[in-house]
């Protein structure tokens, strides 16, 4: 977790923590959450939308603990997906959503493609868009555009796995976005960077 890139700048945030009792913590590193939770909150989000759900641990813990939230939209992938990226190959859920399914706030899109099968007409439009779905170059670089549609000004587009490993593109990704003019700001001792829009 000490992944620190060199193209992009980095910031350190201290958030207060979250009401994160009874959820599973695979997937997330210590305090993520909790930062993503106090990104969420800093843009007074009412609509957050998520590629890549898996589970649906991180809607439960949005729903849980921003207030003023209305609408939350996951979208996932069903059973026999193939992501590019092989380290992915175990992270379809059986259930995608299953955590924030009682939740009536919460939606569920389920894409054979995933984002690549969906349109800014098909999301509504939002404060927070968190990319966490396929890891590869294409992907991350379609999830971005589609949520640079559908965020409102002033609202943000939230990024996981940035962590300059090999075995995802996502650094890599966001660190050629960087070069080409995106201010995507890595927050140091996570997994997470974020791009205000």
């Amino acid at each position: 977790m000490t992944y620190s890139p060199a193209k992009r700048s980095t910031v350190t945030i201290d958030a207060p923590k979250a009401d994160l009792s009874g959820l599973p913590s695979r997937y997330v590193h210590p305090g993520e959450l909790d930062i993503l939770i106090h990104l969420i909150r800093s843009v007074d989000a009412h609509t957050v939308v998520e590629f890549g759900c898996n589970n649906g641990r991180t809607a439960a813990a949005v729903l849980r603990n921003v207030p003023g939230m209305e609408r939350y939209v996951g979208v996932d992938v069903p059973p026999g997906y193939n992501f590019t990226c092989k380290v992915q190959a175990k992270e379809i859920p059986p259930a995608p959503g299953e955590l924030a399914s009682a939740d009536e706030r919460f939606e569920l899109l389920l894409r054979d493609r995933g984002t690549f099968d969906l349109d800014a007409d098909d999301l509504p439009a939002c404060d927070v868009v968190f990319v966490d779905a396929d890891h590869s170059r294409a992907a991350v670089l379609n999830d971005r555009e589609l949520a640079k549609a559908i965020v409102r000004p002033g609202g943000m587009i939230v990024y996981h796995d940035d962590n300059g490993l090999e075995v995802v593109d996502v650094s890599k990704a966001l660190d050629d976005l960087a070069a080409r003019g995106a201010n995507i700001v890595h927050i140091a001792g996570t997994w997470l960077a974020f791009e205000r829009v």
